[in-house]
């Protein structure tokens, strides 16, 4: 008898993500995957997520592949269980590209260098009068 054990787990990206756990244990474990906190049924197919299992005693294989990109923050959740215990790996994924943050930045960099250039035109308007009347007194004044 012997737990359910994470043996090997692997992570790939390139036109799809890829991932893949095989689990160890006696009895064989069962294999579950979970996004979002929902389960994902074993070796279904629907328009954006493939899952396949194979089973070879002692051993529980299974990869889960996603064609499209994941929401923000998504949870993948890769879990082999059995009688004698339960053992899970937990991928967090993130959008391959967020143009959210680089614009937001850009946004407020530019707000930045407008607002700067105004508070320093302001000032340099307010102080003009000041540095024509400091330069019209008298030098002993001064």
């Amino acid at each position: 008898m012997a737990p359910a054990r994470l043996l090997y787990s692997s992570c790939s990206l390139e036109k799809t993500l890829l991932c893949s756990c095989s689990f160890y244990g006696i009895p064989t474990p069962s294999v579950q995957w979970w996004m979002g906190g929902a389960p994902v049924g074993a070796n279904s197919v629907d328009s954006s997520v493939h899952v396949t299992s194979t089973i070879i005693a002692p051993w529980a294989n299974s990869t889960i592949s996603l064609t499209e990109q994941p929401k923000m923050s998504t949870s993948l959740l890769c879990e082999g269980k059995n009688q004698n215990g339960t053992h899970a790996l937990s991928i967090l994924l993130m959008p391959r590209k967020s143009s959210f943050l680089p614009q937001t930045f850009m946004k407020g960099l530019i707000q930045g260098v407008v607002y700067g250039a105004i508070v320093a035109s302001l000032l340099f308007f307010c102080l003009i009068p000041l540095i024509t009347a400091y330069l019209k007194l008298p030098e002993k004044a001064r």
